[in-house]
C-alpha cells in the first residue's frame, strides 16, 4: 500500500518538485541559454547595420480664405478614407520615382541592390540558370529588355526603396510618419526628407496646374462669350431700329400711353359713376319725397342759406303761435316769406339736378372717348406684341450670353488671383535627421531573444526529461508499480570515498541520510530484527555500497556488533576503500578451505564493524562452492554476530547474487531515483520472488535533497561513550 508521500504526490502536482527537476538540469538549461544567445549573436552581428530615419508631415484640413470665391481645387476633407489614401500616395512608384530622380546615380549606390554582393541563393540561382538551355531562357527582346538601362535603374532603385520604406498614421491623428532605412545613415535622413518634400510639392504643383488649367479654360471661354454677346446686341439693335421704322412708335412708348390711358378711363368711369349716383340718390329722393327732402342732400352754399332763412322764418312763427292767432299779420307775412322760399329753394333743387343730368351726359361722353383712344392703342401694342416677339428671343438670348459673360469675367479674374496662392494640404513638422546609431540589427535585443529560446528550450527539455525518463520521480510512482512499501528515500550524498562518508556519519550523525538509514532499521525491525540482510540491485551505480557501509555504521553506533560480508566477487571496492588487510586469507580462501573463518576477517576499530570480502576479483568462486559451504558460512557468522549486511553484485547483470537470496532473512532491494528502469526493477522483484527471497524491501536512492523533503531537529555531532 502506498505510503504518506505517495498520497500526498497522487493528491496534485507539487510545484517543489518540478523545481526540483528543473534544478537538477540547470547545467542543461544554462548551456541551451547561453548556447543560443551566442549563437543569435553571432549570426546577427554577421548582418551589415542598417540605419533608420524618420519624417512627419501634417494633413492640414484649414484654409487660409483671402477671396470670398469658391476654391478652384477644393482642401481635403479629412476622414479614415483620406488619410489612408494620402499613405498610398506617399508609397506610389511615381512619387518614389520623383525622389529618385533628383539624386545623382553615385548617391543611391548603398540602395541598389544590383550593387551588393550576390547571396548564396542567387549564386545557386545563377549556377541553375547557366546550366540550362539556351531556348529555356527569356527572349531578350521582350520583357524588360525593352525599357533603357536609366529607366531599369530607377525601377529597380524603386522597389527597393519602397522595401526599405515604412509609411504609418501615427494613432488618430492626421500626422503620417515616413521612416528610411538603408545602410548608410546620411542616406536615410536624405530619402526620408526628399519623400516628404516631393510629396508636398507634388501638392502643390497638381493644385497649380490645376488652377492654371482653369485659367486657360476661364480666358478663352471669355472671349468666345464676348463675341457672342456683341452679336446678339447688334441683332437686338437692328431689331429694334427696323420695328421703330416701320411702326412710328416704340412698344415703350405705346406701353406709356396704354398706361396713361389706362388711368384716365378709370377716374373718368369713377366720375360717372359718383354723378349719375348722386343724380340718381336726388332724383329718386324728389320723387318719394318731395324737393325739400332732396335738398337736404344737396350741400350748395345757397341751397343751405335758403334752408337756414326757412328755418329762422319756421321758428319764429312758432314763437308767434302762442301769442297771436294764424290770421295775424305777422304770422301771414312769416307764411308768405316761408312759401316765397320754398319756392326759390325748390326752383335752385331744380336746377342743380339739371347740372347734375348735365355732368353725368359729359362723364359719359369723356369716358366713351377714352375708351375708343384706348382701343386704339391697344390694337396698334397688339400689332407691335406680334411683331416684336423675335425682338424679345432676341434680347432674351442677349441677357443670357451677356450673364454668362460677366460670370465668365468675375471668375476668370478670381482663379488668376488664387494661382499664387495655392499650397499643400500637408505641412512637414518633423524632419529626419541623421540616426546616431543603427536601428538593426538590434544586437543585444536578438541575443537576449536567443537566451531566451534557449531557456525556454532548455525548459522545455528538461521537463520532457523529467516526465519521460526512464526511472521513477517519485516514491508513488515506484509502490504503484511494484506493490511493495518503498521504505525510505535516501538522499544522494556528497562524499567521495567511503571513508569521506564514515567520518561524515561520526560527525554528524543525525543527518538527513542518516535518518533515512534509521528509517529503514525500523522497518525491517517490524517483523523481528533480521539477522542477515542482502542488499541488492538490478544495475551497477544504485548506491549499494554507500547503503551497506552506512548501514553497518549506524548498526557499530547501536552498541550491537555487525559485519558487512561483501558478495560482490566481480567489481568490489571494499577492500580498496576500507584497507582491507586480514591476517590469514581472504573470503575465497575461507570457501577453499585454506583460511580460517577468524583469519579472513579483518577488524577495525575506527570504523566499528567488521569486513570480510576478498583481496581480488573471483568471478568463479559461486561455480564452486555449494550451499552447503554457503549455509555453514553463514550459520557461523550468524553466531558470531548480531546483524551481517551482505552486499552483492547487480542482480541483472551477473547472477552470483540469486543464489545467495534464499539463505538471508531480509533483501533490501535499491532503485535509484530517475535513472532505474521500471522494466528492470518488475524483472529484478520476479527474479528475487522465484528464488525465495524473504521480506523484500524496496528503498529509493541517491534522490534529489530537495525531493526528500525537510529534516526534523538540529544535526547533533555523536559523542562515542
Amino acid at each position: 500500500m502506498p505510503g504518506p508521500e505517495g498520497q500526498l504526490a497522487e493528491e496534485g502536482i507539487e510545484l517543489s518538485a518540478i523545481f526540483a527537476a528543473l534544478w537538477r538540469r540547470k547545467w542543461l538549461i544554462a548551456a541551451l541559454s547561453i548556447g543560443m544567445a551566442m549563437l543569435f549573436w553571432l549570426v546577427v552581428s554577421q548582418i551589415p547595420p542598417r540605419y533608420t530615419a524618420r519624417a512627419s508631415v501634417m494633413l492640414d484640413g484649414r484654409s487660409i480664405q483671402v477671396l470670398e470665391s469658391v476654391e478652384v481645387v477644393s482642401d481635403l476633407t479629412l476622414n479614415n478614407p483620406v488619410l489612408d489614401s494620402e499613405v498610398t500616395v506617399l508609397r506610389s512608384n511615381l512619387l518614389l520615382m520623383d525622389v529618385l530622380r533628383s539624386f545623382e546615380a553615385d548617391r543611391l549606390a548603398p540602395l541598389d541592390p544590383a550593387l551588393d554582393e550576390p547571396s548564396l541563393r542567387a549564386r545557386i540561382m545563377g549556377t541553375l540558370q547557366d546550366l540550362l538551355p539556351a531556348s529555356s531562357t527569356p527572349d531578350a527582346a521582350t520583357g524588360p529588355a525593352l525599357m533603357t538601362p536609366e529607366e531599369m535603374r530607377i525601377r529597380r532603385l524603386t522597389i527597393a526603396l519602397r522595401r526599405a520604406m515604412t509609411v504609418w498614421r501615427e494613432g488618430q491623428s492626421n500626422v503620417i510618419s515616413v521612416s528610411v532605412e538603408t545602410e548608410d545613415a546620411e542616406l536615410s535622413m536624405l530619402l526620408a526628407n526628399r519623400i516628404t518634400e516631393v510629396y508636398i510639392a507634388r501638392q502643390v504643383d497638381s493644385r497649380t496646374r490645376a488652377v492654371r488649367g482653369a485659367n486657360d479654360f476661364l480666358s478663352a471661354r471669355a472671349d468666345t462669350l464676348r463675341a457672342e454677346v456683341e452679336l446678339a446686341e447688334t441683332a437686338v439693335e437692328d431689331f429694334r431700329r427696323d420695328q421703330l421704322a416701320s411702326g412710328g412708335a416704340s412698344a415703350e412708348s405705346l406701353d406709356r400711353q396704354l398706361i396713361d390711358l389706362s388711368t384716365q378711363i378709370a377716374l373718368a368711369r369713377a366720375d360717372l359713376a359718383t354723378a349719375e349716383a348722386r343724380a340718381r340718390q336726388i332724383q329718386s329722393v324728389v320723387e318719394a319725397e318731395g324737393l325739400e327732402t332732396a335738398a337736404e342732400l344737396l350741400s350748395s352754399p345757397f341751397v343751405l342759406s335758403l334752408r337756414e332763412q326757412k328755418s329762422e322764418l319756421e321758428r319764429e312763427d312758432l314763437a308767434l303761435s302762442t301769442r297771436l292767432r294764424p290770421e295775424h299779420p305777422d304770422r301771414t307775412r312769416i307764411r308768405n316769406d316761408i312759401e316765397a322760399i320754398s319756392q326759390t329753394l325748390a326752383d335752385e333743387v331744380q336746377k342743380i339736378i339739371a347740372s347734375l343730368e348735365n355732368e353725368v351726359s359729359v362723364a359719359a361722353i369723356r369716358e366713351q372717348s377714352l375708351s375708343d383712344s384706348l382701343a386704339g392703342l391697344e390694337a396698334r401694342a397688339a400689332d407691335l406684341s406680334r411683331a416684336s416677339l423675335a425682338l424679345r428671343q432676341l434680347e432674351r438670348q442677349a441677357e443670357a450670353v451677356r450673364g454668362s459673360y460677366e460670370a465668365a469675367l468675375i471668375r476668370a479674374s478670381e482663379t488668376q488671383s488664387i494661382e499664387s496662392l495655392q499650397r499643400a494640404d500637408a505641412v512637414v513638422i518633423e524632419s529626419a535627421t541623421i540616426p546616431g546609431a543603427p536601428s538593426a540589427p538590434r544586437v543585444m535585443l536578438f541575443t537576449v531573444l536567443g537566451g531566451t529560446v534557449g531557456l525556454a528550450i532548455g525548459l522545455v527539455l528538461a521537463t520532457l526529461l523529467s516526465i519521460l525518463g526512464p526511472g521513477f520521480a517519485r516514491v508513488s510512482e515506484l509502490e504503484r508499480a511494484t506493490g511493495l512499501p518503498v521504505v525510505a528515500a535516501l538522499p544522494v550524498g556528497r562524499w567521495r570515498t567511503v571513508r569521506k562518508l564514515l567520518e561524515s556519519i561520526e560527525g554528524q550523525p543525525y543527518q538527513p541520510y542518516v535518518e533515512r538509514l534509521r528509517q529503514v532499521r525500523t522497518a525491517l525491525a517490524a517483523d523481528g530484527a533480521p539477522r542477515t540482510i542482502l542488499v541488492a540491485s538490478s544495475q551497477p551505480n544504485e548506491g549499494k555500497t554507500t547503503f551497506c557501509v552506512s548501514y553497518a555504521r549506524l548498526e557499530t553506533m547501536s552498541r550491537k556488533s555487525c559485519l558487512l560480508l561483501d558478495f560482490d566477487m566481480r567489481k568490489s571496492s571494499l577492500a580498496k576503500d576500507l584497507a582491507y588487510d586480514p591476517e590469514g586469507g581472504d573470503l575465497a580462501d575461507v570457501f577453499y578451505g585454506t583460511c580460517p573463518l577468524d583469519q579472513a576477517i579483518c577488524r577495525s576499530e575506527s570504523r566499528g564493524f567488521d569486513l570480510l570480502t576478498t583481496r581480488t576479483a573471483v568471478p568463479h568462486l559461486f561455480d564452486q562452492v555449494g550451499r552447503n559451504q554457503l549455509d555453514a558460512l553463514l550459520n557461523d557468522l550468524i553466531g558470531r554476530y548480531d546483524t551481517i549486511i551482505i552486499d552483492t553484485a547487480p542482480i541483472l547483470a551477473v547472477a552470483d547474487t540469486l543464489p545467495v537470496v534464499r539463505h538471508v532473512d531480509a533483501t533490501v532491494l535499491l532503485v535509484r531515483a530517475r535513472s532505474t528502469e521500471r522494466r528492470s526493477v518488475t524483472e529484478t522483484l520476479w527474479r528475487l520472488r522465484n528464488m525465495g527471497a524473504r521480506q523484500i524491501s524496496l528503498a529509493f536512492s541517491m534522490v534529489d535533497r530537495r525531493d526528500g523533503g525537510k529534516s526534523y531537529g538540529d544535526y547533533v555531532p555523536y559523542i562515542k561513550k
